[in-house]
């Protein structure tokens, strides 16, 4: 609600107006009085109300001088000021503060109203245009983040040129040119296999983490992975520096991880290279250092210079590896919102993360489709899709499983997997919206008298935030929601025109305009003849 704040030194007229406005009945919250601007100063500070009534004329302090405070110290406020006839002086100076409204004595409680509401629609209409922009900006943030993760794939895949490298990078605002380069991959995760911390918890811890310790280093560059944690983009001097650079961060990474005694990380770090075209080698040596973390207890860099390459390539034994740390959690969301076009990098990077060694392992693989198979159907099963299509789509997984032999083969089926269902979840989320927006048809037809019926409001009524609402309207029903209103309004003018004797302006009411020539000129725009005309065509 509202909230309304009565600054008057009439106590006579304080009550006559707390007493005869229906404040709730009208979407307002009386917050508080005072008799004059001095005693409502501090209270007004305290209860933040969006709206104050003062009179101008009032001892200890007037109402042009509680105006000018409250407007430098709290500058969304409306302020509306009551005034006796000819104070047209004080008037002028109102309007130089930036008070919102002027009404002169005495104010019925209809006028009062009536005031009230315009500045409740600017106030709606404000908060609606600040949610936008705060959506707006989400949604620039959301596409600078999926450019940056497709940036990232050109980056390790290694398949355009340098120079549509640095372009694309230029237009990120990352600069690549370096003479030495190197990968750090880094996660971090809960000490407890069975600890309930919600994940999106989680990121954000680690999202706080990592920002706080890669400010500390110049020339790091950070991407989000595919599907868990972190990789960090070394640029350095010579192949040395990387690996000291590398050194340092993991020494900071200890330090400031030593605050959070419930969780672990583990980073892998790469072979360097000097040639951005090599940039997928050094990538690919830190993805292997990586999969050491299914036989670390935490808290552990691994360094691919160190190790022993040839049981990286061979290990066959899986005795040391845990399982449990297989990452569920980054499937489950790519499930939510990844794209098809995109499923190739995100299993690309999955198995990578995993492990050559552990892909090439047909125990190993095994274990993981079964996983990732049983992580897949308990998915679409919560998003509501029928057992029976469920059970025809992966009737014959356990036979597809046991054929696939090689690493290669796995990560094809994984892609046929998570393809099919974010198919099965695009339906089933269309189904959705187009129940969504039959309800929205039916509300805005009972509803089309409302001269105030807005787009927010029918959103709010199917539970959609107001941009979404928009773009699945349109989809679905090829009309904007203005263009839907207009032509509901226009059946029903005709209806009138056609079966009452009623004036163009009375139906301009009925229909929910009440300006009758902005009626009757949408009325000809979209019919292509007048009010007038049209009824005598009919009669």
């Amino acid at each position: 609600m509202i909230k309304v704040f009565l600054v008057e030194d009439e106590k006579i007229i304080r009550k006559s107006i707390k007493n005869n406005v229906k404040w709730e009945e009208n979407g307002f919250e009386f917050a508080g009085e005072a008799p004059d601007g001095e005693m409502a100063l501090p209270m007004i500070e305290k209860l933040h109300p969006d709206i104050v009534i003062t009179d101008i004329k009032m001892p200890f302090m007037d109402g042009l001088e509680l105006s000018d405070i409250l407007k430098k110290k709290m500058p969304k406020i409306q302020i509306i000021i009551l005034s006796g006839y000819g104070e047209f002086d004080y008037a002028k100076e109102a309007i130089k503060i930036g008070v919102t409204d002027y009404l002169t004595k005495p104010v019925t409680g209809e006028q009062l109203l009536e005031a009230l509401n315009k500045v409740k629609q600017k106030l709606d209409k404000k908060k609606r245009q600040e949610e936008d922009i705060k959506k707006l900006q989400k949604n620039i943030k959301t596409q600078m983040k999926n450019m940056r993760y497709q940036f990232f794939g050109n980056l390790i895949r290694g398949k355009i040129s340098v120079s549509k490298l640095m372009e694309q990078g230029n237009e990120l605002g990352i600069d690549l040119m370096a003479p030495a380069y190197n990968f750090m991959l880094f996660k971090i995760f809960s000490k407890n296999e069975n600890d309930t911390e919600a994940v999106y918890d989680l990121r954000t811890k680690e999202d706080a983490i990592v920002e706080e310790v890669s400010s500390q280093f110049e020339n790091m560059i950070v991407f989000h992975r595919v599907t868990e944690g972190y990789v960090l983009m070394i640029k350095a001097q010579n192949t040395e520096e990387t690996i000291q650079v590398a050194k340092d961060y993991v020494a900071a990474l200890t330090k400031r991880m030593k605050k959070e005694k419930e969780l672990q990380w583990f980073a892998g770090i790469g072979h360097a290279v000097e040639r951005l075209h090599n940039l997928s080698e050094s990538y690919d040596s830190a993805s292997k250092a990586f999969a050491y973390q299914y036989q670390s207890s935490g808290n552990e860099a691994v360094f691919f210079d160190k190790l022993d390459n040839e049981k990286i390539e061979r290990a066959e034994d899986l005795q040391q590896v845990d399982f449990t740390k297989v990452n569920s959690e980054s499937l489950e969301e790519f499930l939510k919102n990844g794209k098809e076009e995109a499923v190739h990098l995100f299993v690309e990077d999955y198995t990578k993360t995993l492990g050559k060694s552990n892909m090439d392992s047909f125990m190993f693989c095994q274990y993981m489709l079964i996983n990732i198979q049983v992580g897949v159907m308990k998915f679409v099963e919560k998003m509501g899709v029928e057992k029976a299509n469920i059970d025809r789509t992966f009737k014959d997984y356990k036979q597809q499983i046991a054929a696939v032999s090689t690493g290669e083969k796995a990560a094809e089926y994984i892609e046929e997997l998570i393809i099919q269902a974010i198919r099965m979840r695009n339906e089933r989320l269309g189904k959705k919206h187009s129940s969504l927006i039959t309800e929205a048809k039916e509300f805005i037809v009972k509803n089309y008298q409302e001269e105030t019926l807005s787009l927010s409001d029918v959103a709010d009524q199917v539970g959609l935030s107001s941009s979404h609402f928009s773009t699945t309207f349109k989809q679905e029903t090829g009309k904007s929601f203005v263009e839907f209103l207009t032509s509901v309004r226009m059946d029903k003018a005709r209806e009138m025109l056609c079966f009452t004797d009623m004036k163009a302006s009375q139906i301009s009411y009925e229909v929910g305009y009440k300006d009758p020539h902005y009626f009757s000129y949408l009325f000809k725009k979209t019919q292509g003849c007048t009010p007038s005309e049209y009824r005598s065509r009919r009669m």
